[in-house]
């Protein structure tokens, strides 16, 4: 849910009993309002009346009482009769019905004579009041659902749009984008502050992206020199003839080790040369070829364990993506598939619906679908895997748009690449 529309929900949301206690409010002081003005009338009336009486003047009062408005009638001179008003229903000949009226009693002594005098007046009635306030409660909800859409389309844009420029940059950005920009200030004081904070944070991580790719890269270079002097020493040291058993065991259990350290050295600067984009060339690379490729460079592994090799398509299909890339990429899976293979084994390549299939036989369970690509996770004890392998195939996948996913069925397991059309 956007910002705006939570804001408004709850403006309209708070706003609705406020308007519905002052309906309420309204309602009644209206009913009081016009009570008073009522009374005032009335009052007004039987003065006017008593002024008549006093002049003699009984045409008007026969208007009145032809109306039926007003009721005078003579009464004995020592009849007191309070002042009283009251609500009432005085029956109408014109509408032919009764209608809700507020009356005044009293007596009024004129000229020496007691008179008993009622007057009334028809009054608003409480379900017209109600309507009335009803109409206006509901108009002022219709202005007020109006306005707030207004300031949504409009006005809340317009002070938005800094914000949503923000995101939009955060969106965007990357490491690898040149050249770098910044975002602006603007009028708006938390928006300003925001992309202050945003602009301190973007510059830090671009100066430890720097700082760590060269870091990596220095790192890996230096190891490979005394690495590379260490294997060479430990190769002349085997070609001595007065080494006894236990020293050659040892020194071959040193080669081993530096010849491992030396791979996962290799595989750690591939991953973070492809994290840090230096292979940016890309090809349309077709990859029959560049399984023929892997399969020949691999065939002395695939025959020390009896395998078989079945391709069975005839259907190319091509990715674009670093063509040196690919190699490693399909080296990489078909490696997996003949390490973690039995003896007498298979392996089949399969091109279906723009996917490529690599199927191999081996261990009866499946592997963990979370951790199997993570770096250093080994899925078998073999001393050959350095726990690399599938992490360097994710990294160049997720760098060329290439989805790689692994299930288990038929007692195989199956990795599948297929690329997002871009």
């Amino acid at each position: 849910m956007k910002l705006l529309t939570k804001t408004s929900r709850y403006y309209i949301l708070y706003t609705i009993p406020v308007i519905l206690f002052s309906a309420i409010f309204i309602y009644f002081f209206l009913l009081n309002e016009i009570g008073e003005s009522n009374e005032s009338i009335l009052l007004t009336r039987v003065k006017v009346i008593q002024n008549y009486i006093a002049k003699g003047n009984t045409t008007v009062l026969n208007v009145f009482e032809v109306n039926n408005e007003v009721y005078i009638k003579e009464i004995a001179k020592d009849r007191i009769i309070p002042q009283t008003i009251k609500d009432t229903l005085m029956y109408s000949e014109i509408e032919k019905e009764y209608i809700s009226s507020k009356m005044i009693e009293k007596n009024a002594i004129v000229k020496g004579k007691n008179y008993q005098i009622k007057v009334w007046k028809s009054t608003i009635e409480y379900d017209e009041l109600v309507e009335v306030v009803s109409v206006v409660f509901i108009v002022m909800l219709l202005v007020l659902f109006l306005v707030t859409a207004y300031i949504n389309s409009r006005i809340s844009k317009l002070i938005w749009t800094p914000f949503k420029n923000t995101l939009d940059y955060i969106k965007d950005f990357s490491v690898h984008t040149t050249p770098y920009k910044k975002l602006e200030s603007n009028e708006i004081t938390e928006f300003s502050e925001l992309n202050s904070s945003i602009n301190h944070m973007t510059s830090k991580i671009i100066s430890d992206y720097k700082n760590q790719k060269k870091f990596a890269e220095n790192a890996s270079h230096e190891f490979q020199t005394p690495l590379a002097i260490i294997k060479g020493k430990i190769d002349l040291l085997l070609q001595e003839n007065t080494l006894n058993e236990e020293s050659l065991t040892l020194l071959v259990s040193i080669e081993e080790a530096t010849s491992r350290l030396s791979r996962i050295n290799k595989s750690l600067l591939l991953l973070s040369k492809i994290e840090n984009q230096q292979y940016e060339k890309t090809d349309t690379v077709a990859l029959l070829p560049i399984i023929e490729k892997v399969r020949m460079v691999n065939e002395d592994f695939i025959l020390d364990k009896n395998m078989q090799f079945v391709c069975e398509t005839t259907m190319d299909l091509s990715f674009r993506i670093n063509s040196e890339l690919c190699f490693i990429l399909i080296n990489n899976l078909i490696q997996n598939a003949i390490r973690h293979n039995v003896n007498n084994g298979q392996i089949t390549i399969l091109i279906k619906e723009e996917t490529l299939y690599i199927r191999n036989t081996g261990v009866l369970e499946p592997l963990n679908e979370v951790s199997i690509f993570e770096r250093f996770e080994k899925k078998s004890s073999n001393a050959n895997s350095i726990g690399l392998g599938l992490a360097i195939v994710k990294e160049i996948s997720e760098a060329n748009s290439i989805a790689v996913l692994y299930k288990y069925e038929n007692n195989e397991h199956v990795f599948s690449l297929s690329q997002f059309k871009r």
